[in-house]
C-alpha cells in the first residue's frame, strides 16, 4: 500500500498536468483556428441568424483568394499592406538589433556615471502609453514636413515607411537593449578576458565570443522585436494614409466601417497576417526556447 500511493500520486499529477496542457493549447489555438473557419464562411452565411453551426454549410476559399487578388481592389490593398509591414518591422529588427546590442554590450561590460539610471530610463519607455506621444509626434513630423516643402524637397515623412520606422525604433530600442544586456550578464568576463589577452581587442571579442554565445537571445529578442513592429496600430493608423506605408493592422481595420462590416475578409485576412510570426517562430523555435530561459538569472 506505501508503494502504490506514491504512484496514484504521480500518475494524478501526471493527469493533471496534461489536462493543464491541454486547456492552454486549446486556449491558444482557438482564436486562430475560429479566424481560419470563419473566413470559410460566404459573407451572408456568417452574418446569418439563422447560422448555429460551427463549420459552414458551403465552405468557399473565396475570401483569402480575394486577398492576393491583384485585379481587385482588396487584394491590391492587402499586399501591398503586407509588403509594408515585411518592411517596416524587418528594418525594425534588423536596426534595434545592430544598435541595441552595441549599447547593451556597453551598458553589461562598460563602467561609467549614471548607468544605473540609464538601463531604468530605458525600459521607462515602454511604460508611456502611445496614445499619449501621438499629438507630440504629429506635431512634429507635420513641422519637418513644412520645412522640405518650404525649402522646394520631395521628400517627406508623413505617409512614409521611414517615418513609421523612426517611430517604432524609438519605442522597441530601450526594450532591446534591456532584453540584450541581460543576456550579456549571463556570459562570463573570464571569456573575453581570455580572449582579450590571446591578442583579440574588444571589438573582436564581442563578435567571435559574446555575440555566437548569445545567439539563442539574438533570435528570441529578434522575434520579439519583429512581433512589437508587426503588430503595431495606433501609430500606423495615425500617420498612415495610402498604401504607400499602411500596414496590416490598419488595413484589417479598414475592412470596417460605421455602415459595413466585411467580418469575412476580416477573418481571412487576420488569418493570413497572423502566418508569418508564427512560420517565424516555428523556423527558430530551437533559438527562442533557448534564448526564453537563457538572461533569466541575471538582468
Amino acid at each position: 500500500m506505501g508503494i502504490r500511493k506514491p504512484r496514484i500520486k504521480k500518475y494524478i499529477s501526471r493527469i493533471i498536468l496534461y489536462v493543464l496542457v491541454v486547456l492552454i493549447v486549446v486556449w491558444t489555438l482557438a482564436p486562430f483556428t475560429w479566424l481560419f473557419v470563419s473566413g470559410l464562411f460566404p459573407y451572408k452565411e456568417l452574418i446569418s441568424d439563422r447560422t448555429t453551426s460551427w463549420f459552414p454549410e458551403n465552405p468557399t476559399l473565396k475570401n483569402f483568394q480575394a486577398m492576393f487578388d491583384m485585379s481587385s481592389h482588396i487584394g491590391q490593398r492587402f499586399m501591398a499592406a503586407l509588403r509594408n509591414s515585411m518592411i517596416i518591422a524587418g528594418s525594425v529588427t534588423v536596426i534595434c538589433l545592430i544598435f541595441g546590442t552595441l549599447a547593451a554590450y556597453a551598458l553589461a561590460r562598460l563602467k561609467f556615471p549614471f548607468k544605473n539610471n540609464i538601463v531604468m530610463s530605458l525600459i521607462s519607455i515602454r511604460m508611456i502609453p502611445t496614445v499619449a506621444l501621438v499629438i507630440p509626434f504629429f506635431v512634429i513630423i507635420r513641422t519637418f514636413d513644412y520645412y522640405l516643402i518650404q525649402a522646394n524637397s520631395n521628400f517627406h515623412f508623413y505617409d512614409t515607411k521611414i517615418n513609421l520606422i523612426i517611430l517604432y525604433v524609438t519605442f522597441i530600442l530601450g526594450f532591446v537593449i534591456w532584453i540584450m544586456r541581460g543576456f550579456f550578464l549571463t556570459i562570463p568576463t573570464e571569456l573575453e578576458e581570455a580572449a582579450r589577452i590571446d591578442g583579440c581587442t574588444r571589438t573582436q571579442a564581442l563578435i567571435k565570443i559574446v555575440l555566437p554565445l548569445s545567439a539563442p537571445g539574438l533570435v528570441a529578442t529578434g522575434i520579439f522585436t519583429f512581433l512589437l513592429a508587426w503588430d503595431e496600430f495606433v501609430l500606423a493608423m495615425v500617420f498612415t494614409k495610402t498604401t504607400n506605408s499602411i500596414t496590416i493592422p490598419v488595413y484589417i481595420s479598414a475592412l470596417g466601417s460605421q455602415y459595413i462590416h466585411a467580418f469575412d475578409q476580416i477573418a481571412a485576412s487576420g488569418f493570413v497576417a497572423s502566418l508569418p510570426p508564427i512560420v517565424l517562430a516555428l523556423i527558430f523555435q530551437k533559438f527562442l526556447i533557448k534564448g526564453l530561459t537563457a538572461g533569466s538569472t541575471k538582468g
